[in-house]
């Protein structure tokens, strides 16, 4: 099976864009994507917002204890509270502190979490993953230091799980009791959560990752069970590969971007002596429900797909993966890498239907209307059709009462149908729009973006509404 979908790059944004980065994370509430923190010559502390619904870029003002930068931390979100953990603050220096940040008022501040009964807090690390799912905030895996002089690095993979859970005004860490084997210690990998429509079971998705050499295995934790699963995809999969993205949309999880080796062994798809590796611009799909590796359909022009990176971020919006920034492709030996400094959405299903277009006022040379705008949808058209209301008939004359003489009626000869061209300013929340009706000739071109017919003094009815993307 072939999954159709199309990139697109968003140029033309209003605001100042954010300076280009690597390491930073983002979040998705609502149309909002918020974007902390990164490396782009030393670490970046700001805080960086996109609207979707209005293309438009903007930093917020910040309040509350305002964390210092990071990069390659824990970001996630329940919808109302957007938590932060670890990452690296300056080089060879990580941290393993919390933070909170509410996305209403833009207020920060610095969580002390209980430590969990039979285990230490969790260290600070980088690398790792934070994923929300099911009331709580799952931690896995990740990079720590475990020098005591920051300027030299001894660094330890790790594959623990924790989890966090708000308790009234408080949080507390907990260490699952775990069945089954879990994954070999990484870092620079993904995690997703996602429950089964079939089987109706939540858990989380790990992707690849890095050791010592990249990792392409795929895991599941059954979070009802408590369970590690390693899964055996059928299907092609991708290249093994770290700093890559991972989202989920519908019943399937994209794959985009990160490190993948140069040059590959024939030993079981591992890489013991890799040595150099590259970024890659390659998009895959996993179907969560079949447990396969899925073909796309998509353009393979370099205008029309983003360039190869690694350290981006993606996120989610209705049916849109958003992508933004991470550093190019250059090898390691080269020791040249610049950042992005591109925005992309990736379309993965068509615009759904619209509500009914309603007429808000007509004129003689024009019509207002309204309709409620859909989330992925760039452009609309609009086709008008000419609606005749019914001629009254006189009511029968009495046979007993005089008949009184009156003027005949006279009925205008109907219009003949004539194509207009209509002018439509729509934006993406369409809430009233102009239609200006200019009358053209029979034999002229007719416009290939709108069909609208004459309009009658009748009356009006809007009977097609199509949208384009």
């Amino acid at each position: 099976m072939t999954t159709k979908v199309q990139w697109k790059r968003l140029d033309g944004t209003i605001g100042q864009n954010p300076k280009p980065r690597h390491g930073h994370r983002a979040v998705a509430v609502k149309d909002l994507i918020i974007i902390f923190g990164g490396g782009n010559e030393g670490i970046v502390e700001d805080l960086n917002v996109y609207n979707c619904a209005t293309n438009q870029w903007f930093q917020p003002l910040m309040k509350g204890d305002i964390p210092t930068g990071c990069a390659a931390f824990g970001f996630a979100t329940d919808g109302t509270r957007i938590l932060v953990f670890g990452g690296m603050v300056e080089y060879g220096k990580y941290s393993g502190d919390l933070w909170e940040l509410n996305p209403i008022k833009w207020e920060w501040k610095k969580l002390k979490p209980r430590a969990p009964r039979t285990a230490p807090l969790p260290c600070a690390r980088l690398g790792h993953t934070l994923t929300y799912a099911d009331g709580k905030y799952y931690l896995f895996g990740g990079l720590a230091n475990d020098s005591k002089d920051p300027k030299q690095n001894v660094p330890r993979y790790l594959n623990d799980l924790y989890a966090l859970e708000y308790k009234g005004n408080n949080c507390v860490w907990e260490q699952p009791m775990i069945r089954g084997t879990p994954p070999t210690e990484r870092e620079s990998h993904s995690c997703v959560f996602y429950r089964g429509q079939i089987e109706n079971r939540p858990k989380l998705i790990i992707y690849g990752g890095m050791n010592g050499h990249r990792l392409g295995d795929l895991w599941s934790f059954h979070l009802d069970f408590s369970q590690w699963t390693q899964l055996t995809p059928s299907g092609l999969g991708p290249q093994p590969r770290s700093l890559h993205s991972a989202v989920v949309m519908g019943n399937r999880m994209f794959i985009f971007g990160g490190w993948v080796p140069l040059i590959m062994s024939d030993k079981n798809d591992q890489y013991p002596n890799e040595k150099e590796w590259k970024c890659t611009n390659t998009l895959a799909a996993f179907n969560l429900e079949t447990n396969g590796w899925e073909l796309l359909g998509q353009e393979c022009l370099d205008d029309n797909v983003p360039r190869a990176r690694a350290g981006h971020c993606a996120v989610t919006v209705n049916t849109r993966m958003y992508i933004w920034s991470g550093r190019d492709g250059y090898r390691k030996a080269w020791n040249n890498q610049v950042c992005c400094k591109d925005l992309w959405c990736l379309e993965t299903a068509c615009p759904g239907e619209p509500e009914k277009v309603q007429l808000l006022k007509a004129g003689i040379g024009n019509l207002e209307v309204s309709w409620n705008p859909v989330p992925t949808a760039d452009s609309y058209i609009l086709q008008i059709q000419r609606f005749e209301a019914p001629v009254e008939q006189p009511p029968p004359s009495s046979s007993i009462l005089p008949v009184t003489s009156h003027p005949p009626t006279i009925h205008p000869p109907s219009l003949p149908l004539q194509s207009i061209s209509a002018s439509l300013f729509a934006s993406k929340s369409p809430q009233a729009v102009l239609a200006s009706l200019i009358p053209t000739f029979a034999n002229e071109q007719q416009s290939t973006s709108v069909s609208v017919s004459a309009i009658p003094d009748t009356g009006v009815e809007v009977t097609e509404f199509y949208l384009g993307v």
